[in-house]
């Protein structure tokens, strides 16, 4: 079909009308905590993952369209139309929340100063209501798109994506595929991820714990340590934490609780970020009172803590296309006495995967920590002068009248990884405000993540034109 003004004038109208009706469908899909736990009878990723994937499924039945849930409660899929195939892949499952939301509790919605405020409003609820309301769109108006559009639900996509493989494996491939769960103009591949724990080979003595974090994607940005009340080391530790708000102390039960707090961010831009594992283990060996035993370990830590652009492993490279590698840690925790940690690994094509394992290898063996997992996927990057990318980048600087608008390369990971001929862009276009927050809150894995109802209402225009625009070229 033509997408010309009259179309869009059209389609915008239809959507605008529906605004109310969009802010109500993303409050109540953000309303469910779909945060991973341990997996249950029918429920692979967790009793609270499953509810989203339901939830949103409903949502699609509710307004008319054939949808279900796969075999193994892992995905949903709703259709409409017939013959060549795009696909919207979205996901219900989020991040862990996190302390701090200043607006709302992150799975009380709000909507303040024309945003929607809530753990999900961008990453990723928002994708499903902007597939919910093209389809809507594409039914109401009877747009002739000139094929079908399959939406995919997924429900661990910030966790593996295992969602994603089970329907590869067990679906026929859309033609090809859109996944706002990205940026504007348009992403044309993504960073390969590799991800990994890390453990001492020493066990801890003061220290009784060290714990943060629940996601690799995610900077960490609290832990707390255990210490013996009656070590030295606790005794020293109030003096040295006065007055620096980054720390707190409790005491109970013979146990004095230090805790730390950073600034969070999204694994794949952690500029700006401070991880409070890195801040603990800077005040812990500062105190002539800390053990040998423990300093050795928190030493080693702090080396492995000591950059987020590679640093610490020897892999500071700068991709053409991708920039920089990134290097973050999201978790830590004490196991039988040792301390492991957490890595997330981004970097470009043009950094083999081997090279990346073969520098982690190197460096532990250094440090003196040993790799207890790893899991490494790399990325992909498609051609600007694929005909598709020039049609959806040339649909973008249409719409928006940006004729210089360019497609870019992702730090992200998202289900195109994992897709033929896929696109990734955002859940809202750039250009509309979001209220004023204070440093590491308003962004996705942050506290008080939030999107702007409009920019939401202008990404479901994008995306359908973008859709529509694919189908024109098979």
């Amino acid at each position: 079909m033509t997408f010309d003004k009259k179309t869009v004038d059209l389609v915008r109208a239809y959507l605008s009308e529906r605004r109310g009706e969009m802010v109500r469908d993303l409050m109540r899909l953000i309303r469910v905590p779909s945060i991973r736990s341990d997996p249950k009878p029918g429920a692979p990723f967790g009793e609270a993952c499953l509810k989203g994937l339901l939830e949103a499924v409903s949502l699609f039945r509710e307004n008319g369209f054939d949808a279900r849930v796969s075999e193994g409660n892992r995905y949903g899929i709703a259709t409409y139309g017939e013959g060549p195939s795009v696909g919207l892949f979205g996901h219900t499952d989020v991040v862990p929340v996190g302390d701090g939301w200043d607006y709302c509790p992150p799975f009380e919605p709000a909507e303040i100063d024309g945003c929607v405020i809530g753990r999900g409003s961008v990453d990723n609820k928002a994708a499903i209501v902007i597939s919910l309301y093209v389809l809507r769109a594409v039914r109401d108006l009877g747009l002739p798109i000139g094929g079908k559009i399959v939406v995919f639900i997924g429900s661990a996509e910030e966790t593996g994506m295992e969602d994603i493989e089970a329907f590869v494996k067990e679906c026929p491939m859309p033609d090809f595929s859109i996944t706002p769960d990205n940026d504007y103009p348009v992403s044309l591949g993504e960073k390969g991820i590799c991800r990994f724990f890390v453990r001492s080979r020493e066990s801890f003595t003061d220290i009784l714990s060290f714990e943060g974090g629940l996601a690799f994607n995610v900077v960490l940005d609290k832990v707390k340590i255990g210490i013996r009340s009656d070590s030295a080391l606790a005794r020293a530790i109030p003096d040295a934490v006065k007055g620096n708000d980054a720390f707190s102390l409790s005491d109970e039960d013979g146990v004095l609780t230090l805790t730390a707090k950073g600034v969070t961010a999204h694994a794949s831009m952690p500029k700006d970020s401070v991880n409070a594992a890195a801040l603990a283990c800077k005040l812990l060996l500062s105190l002539p009172a800390l053990g040998e035993g423990d300093r050795r370990i928190l030493a080693k830590a702090a080396d492995l803590l000591s950059g987020v652009y590679g640093e610490p492993f020897d892999l500071t490279r700068n991709d053409p296309y991708f920039g920089p590698v990134t290097t973050v840690n999201g978790i830590v925790r004490t196991v039988g006495g040792k301390f492991e940690l957490s890595f997330d690994f981004r970097y470009g094509t043009s950094v083999p995967a081997c090279e990346i394992e073969r520098k982690i290898e190197k460096t532990l063996a250094r440090v003196g920590f040993d790799p207890v997992s790893l899991d490494n996927d790399e990325g992909f990057r498609l051609p600007e002068d694929q005909p598709a990318a020039k049609t959806v980048i040339g649909i973008y600087r249409t719409l928006t009248g940006d004729a210089n608008a360019k497609p870019y390369y992702s730090a992200g990971g998202t289900y195109a990884r994992h897709l033929k001929n896929a696109f990734s862009v955002g859940t809202s276009l750039p250009g509309y405000p979001t209220p004023k927050m204070r440093v590491g809150h308003g962004g996705e894995h942050q506290p008080d993540e939030c999107i702007n109802v409009e920019g939401l209402v202008g990404a479901t225009l994008m995306t359908l034109a973008m859709a529509a625009g694919l189908l024109d070229t098979l």
